[in-house]
């Protein structure tokens, strides 16, 4: 929804703090544990975006990662449709709640998970180069991807070429390996003139969203 139209402001107070409420750790911990793990099945972002769009809009942040880890948990057969519901009912009765020794060495992989860094590889022959003018296609894709739509159609500049990378649109994470371009766009061909002047905006895009201007 980032640069979309009716959504409010992007940056709200208090929006600096990793998390608002005392569960959402938990659940950012259940998501890193699922991946770690290997106990759950697909990408929590592209999951997130199967949300019904009613539910995702109403949905905080972090109420779409329990809706997408309880799918990735249910597709890796963990656990069964409509466990967590009967969990909260047993819970609710009063049933205590359960306790179970996390298994060794846990606790380490996910931290080493959420710390590692990855570089993209070296870039190799490319379509564009530094300086050239580019465009975003317009597009619809019908699944998961990385390119925003407020930038579709929009020209800019190629800025830099950040290296090579899998697209991550297909599988997610498992398309062909094609070069990263960092793109710059001035603020008013993306949103019009602005009583805040004029900007730059730089965006990281793979070379199946561009075209030549």
């Amino acid at each position: 929804m980032g640069g979309m139209h009716g959504f409010g402001p992007v940056v709200t107070p208090g929006s600096e703090a990793p998390y608002q409420e005392p569960w959402e750790p938990r659940i950012f911990a259940i998501s890193t544990v699922a991946g770690v793990e290997r106990i759950g099945r697909g990408s929590g972002r592209a999951t997130r975006e199967e949300m019904p769009p009613d539910e995702y809009l109403r949905a905080s942040y972090y109420e779409r990662w329990i809706w997408s880890v309880e799918r990735r948990l249910e597709r890796g057969g963990t656990i069964a449709s409509g466990e967590v519901e009967r969990w909260m009912r047993r819970l609710e009765s009063g049933e205590a709640v359960p306790r179970s020794a996390d298994p060794p060495g846990q606790a380490e992989r996910a931290l080493e998970a959420v710390t590692e860094t990855e570089s993209l590889l070296p870039a190799g022959p490319g379509r564009f180069a530094l300086g050239d003018r580019v465009r975003v296609r317009r597009m619809r894709p019908a699944g998961h991807t990385r390119c925003p739509r407020y930038v579709r159609g929009v020209a800019g500049v190629v800025e830099a070429v950040r290296g090579n990378d899998a697209l991550p649109d297909i599988g997610p994470y498992k398309g062909p390996v094609q070069p990263v371009y960092a793109v710059a766009f001035d603020s008013e061909a993306l949103f019009g003139p602005s009583e805040d002047g004029r900007w730059t905006v730089v965006l990281d895009l793979f070379d199946d969203y561009l075209e030549d201007a």
